[in-house]
């Protein structure tokens, strides 16, 4: 069964990132490491705050999402725990200066 994982960093007043950075060396990164597991695609968000209600600004929660599609859970769990996951999150500081939150799950639906 296909399972996603997001990697959401957030989007606080002192949050610095770098994308040039994270779209031309760390995904390439990711995408070397974790092919060979079963990475089948990756898709990068950068998010906006937008209007609600009646002009009000509603701040985004997260600035930039990374969404992997993996083969299966237990692709993804070898690729998280495997020896290249360390230069993967260790790579982190290099583009932001606050650590992602990490979801996953099974895909149970899509169009």
């Amino acid at each position: 069964m296909t399972f996603k994982a997001q990697v959401l960093y957030p989007n606080e007043a002192d949050t610095t990132f770098d994308m040039d950075y994270y779209i031309q060396t760390h995904m390439p990164l990711v995408e070397r490491s974790w092919k060979p597991y079963g990475l089948e695609k990756w898709e990068v968000v950068k998010y906006h705050d937008f209007s609600a209600g009646a002009g009000e600004q509603a701040k985004a929660t997260y600035a930039v999402a990374a969404f992997l599609t993996w083969k299966d859970k237990e692709s993804a769990s070898k690729a998280f725990g495997g020896p290249e996951a360390a230069g993967v999150f260790g790579d982190i500081p290099n583009f932001c200066n606050k650590q992602p939150l990490l979801v996953a799950g099974d895909l149970v639906s899509s169009n």
